[in-house]
């Protein structure tokens, strides 16, 4: 004869500690997984900001280069412009033509920074700018990257100018085969003078010099040159000055994080 055993059902109620416990480890267990998360997600969000700011300094190390030679470029212009300046002012200039080319062919020369943006706008549109815990490092991440605007809009001033009044006197009233050749690299300026590092062809002259203005063209030279004085005090200056303090910042931050490369 078979035996049936039968399942025994409790008949009598669980005291109520014992769904009060069940429930809290439930909540605690889901309260931890939860806190798990959310620390691997900060973790992976911080490790993904850190890396956005390694590359920043590596563009803000190349941008401190790029603003050095820059102004460095930009006051050698600057002194061609004083160098045949002053030949104007003491009735020489037409005796010095080869000066004149020389200096034309700096002058005449587009020269502006580019500020790298990649890193900047990898920061801001991945959000990894809201993982980065100093404040002061984030504002001037934010500032420095609204200065390349500014920057822009010199370009075209300067640009525009040259293209509109320099240029169309390049073209027409200097003799293009000595012009492509006489370059920075070829002279420097001792004791604010120009002397030429390759040789000077025979009456080199400045194309239908009879019909040439000179005071209309130390004008439009001196022109330019204020539009560079502008550029360099009012943007170039102090975007390179934000750079350096951002680069300082940034360097402490990643050695912080233990994550500085160099």
């Amino acid at each position: 004869m078979e035996v049936h055993h039968h399942p025994h059902i409790p008949t009598h109620a669980k005291p109520w500690k014992e769904y009060i416990i069940e429930g809290l480890m439930i909540f605690v267990a889901v309260t931890l997984g939860y806190a798990a998360e959310n620390v691997r997600e900060h973790y992976v969000n911080k490790h993904k900001g850190i890396i956005s700011v390694q590359n920043l300094y590596k563009d803000l190390k190349e941008d401190s280069i790029n603003y050095e030679r820059s102004i460095k470029n930009r006051n050698f212009q600057d002194s061609c412009f004083v160098v045949i300046s002053n030949l104007f002012d003491e009735n020489k200039i037409k005796n010095e033509i080869p000066t004149v080319y020389a200096a034309h062919s700096d002058i005449s020369l587009r020269m502006l920074p580019i500020m790298n943006t990649m890193a900047l706008d990898q920061i801001k549109s991945s959000g990894a700018l809201n993982f980065i815990e100093d404040n002061e490092l984030k504002q001037l991440i934010q500032s420095y990257s609204g200065d390349e605007s500014g920057l822009k809009l010199r370009e075209q001033r300067e640009f525009s100018f040259i293209d509109r009044m320099i240029d169309p006197i390049t073209t027409t009233r200097f003799e293009y085969k000595y012009f492509q050749k006489i370059g920075n690299s070829n002279f420097n300026i001792l004791n604010n003078k120009i002397v030429t590092n390759i040789k000077v062809p025979d009456r080199l002259h400045i194309v239908n010099e009879n019909t040439f203005d000179w005071n209309n063209y130390l004008s439009v030279l001196g022109m330019l040159r204020t539009i560079r004085e502008s550029t360099d005090m009012n943007y170039i200056l102090p975007t390179q000055n934000k750079c350096n303090k951002l680069m300082v910042l940034v360097r402490k931050y990643l050695e912080e994080n233990n994550s500085l490369i160099n």
